[in-house]
């Protein structure tokens, strides 16, 4: 098929599935199915979704409740630790130290009455794409040049927490919510133990809480350059130019370290760098590459990044891809932890719709059209016996078998992101 044609194939199977998911997402910022409290790395990607849907005084509110659960020393109660091996994957409660050290940090998780950090520390992605989504909300919002009004006493949400006046007015808002953004990327930039300028991270402190993966995590890098670039443009919007510049070197930084300590000439991919000196390729080094692309004018990429880009993209369809199923990982799993996982489960070589998502943007931001096209045929797919692959939130690539929670928002959410992202560059080229 040639590529006006896949484009258009594309475009149809795009357009139909955002109109048979919006009811799914629109039920609440928590992941979905069994999942019933705020994720903070998930919340970001419905929230995303819904500033796209024109949700954005719930978005603005829902914010407001989130940044209110920062971490800080004297706040809320805090559990941590249930995910860290070094801590034998036993819950404590923080005392004040821990939430000195943590300050600054959003939770994994956040409960009723209480927050929880899953491993030993705060992880990474929780905090950089919420700051990321938070600032890319406002950000939007601030250049768009209208007005929020209170949202309606129908939409559901925290009702107790429901600030309507304070969502009223935009400035409010900002105040509020701007310095907590800066305070967790002090936070961020914390994690960069040996000033290299890469976040190192323990077992467990990103969405893969079972792959017991630390050190220099492609990904996790991904998560900090867009917080950085997404918070960065919102500053100058508002006048801040100092801070906005300081932002846009850190990220810079961060780039040119992934460049030189991330990239694997041997391998031909960006790969994680293990603490056990392994290189690791899992599929999530996508993000790095939609990260790179995202605020490509503001933070122009060094020349060899297009090569590398498709180089990496390259290598996940000859290494990650099985039989046509992208999954998460390229092997199968030795050792897991807090559970111990059978290959194709949860974590151990699956298909995760979420990561797909982001692969497919990654691919679009590359003009691979084949490509796009096949991970979206994958992911509207109905041939589980009921609703499609992307509703699910993992599924065993083996016997097709989807699993986990169901509707699985954050997977939903994210491809339409993607998908909207997509067809928005579709349409900027059908016009030139």
């Amino acid at each position: 098929m040639q590529a006006e044609n896949l484009w258009q194939s594309f475009s149809e199977k795009a357009g139909a599935f955002v109109e048979s998911t919006g009811q799914f997402v629109q039920e609440g910022i928590n992941p979905g199915g069994y999942y019933k409290a705020v994720w903070c790395r998930d919340a970001s990607y419905i929230l995303r979704d819904w500033f796209l849907c024109g949700r954005v005084e719930d978005v603005m509110h829902e914010m407001l409740f989130i940044w209110s659960h920062q971490i800080a020393a004297g706040g809320e109660k805090v559990i941590y630790g249930r995910g860290s091996p070094e801590m034998q994957y036993v819950s404590q409660v923080a005392g004040s130290d821990v939430h000195k050290e943590f300050e600054g940090a959003l939770p994994s998780t956040i409960f009723r009455g209480f927050s929880e950090v899953y491993a030993a520390r705060p992880d990474i992605d929780s905090t950089a794409l919420m700051v990321s989504a938070t600032a890319w909300a406002l950000d939007r919002h601030l250049k768009s040049g209208t007005s929020l009004q209170a949202p309606g006493a129908d939409v559901p949400g925290h009702a107790e927490l429901r600030m309507s006046a304070v969502v009223a007015r935009p400035s409010v808002v900002m105040d509020f919510v701007v310095p907590r953004l800066l305070r967790a990327v002090e936070y961020l930039a914390s994690r960069d133990v040996d000033g290299d300028g890469l976040l190192e991270q323990g077992h467990n402190e990103d969405w893969m809480d079972t792959v017991l993966r630390a050190g220099k995590i492609v990904y996790s890098q991904a998560c900090w350059i867009l917080a950085l670039g997404s918070l960065s443009s919102l500053l100058m919007g508002l006048g801040k130019n100092d801070e906005a510049g300081r932002l846009a070197s850190m990220a810079h930084r961060a780039m040119g370290a992934v460049e030189d300590v991330l990239w694997s000439e041997k391998d031909g991919t960006y790969a994680d760098l293990l603490d056990t000196g392994q290189r690791s390729l899992t599929q999530d080094v996508s993000m790095y590459l939609v990260a790179v692309t995202e605020n490509a004018s503001q933070l122009p990429a060094r020349p060899e990044f297009g090569n590398r880009a498709e180089r990496t993209l390259d290598a996940l369809k000859a290494r990650i891809w099985k039989d046509k199923w992208p999954l998460v990982t390229e092997k199968e799993l030795e050792k897991t932890g807090p559970w111990m996982l059978h290959p194709n489960e949860y974590h151990n070589h699956t298909f995760w719709p979420w990561t797909t998502g982001i692969e497919m943007l990654a691919h679009s931001r590359f003009g691979r059209i084949h490509e796009c096209h096949a991970l979206l045929s994958m992911l509207a797919s109905d041939d589980t016996g009921a609703k499609s692959r992307a509703f699910y939130e993992w599924v065993n690539p083996v016997t097709n078998v989807g699993s986990g929670a169901y509707p699985f928002r954050t997977g939903i959410s994210a491809i339409r992101i993607a998908i909207a992202d997509i067809l928005a560059r579709i349409k900027l080229q059908e016009s030139r």
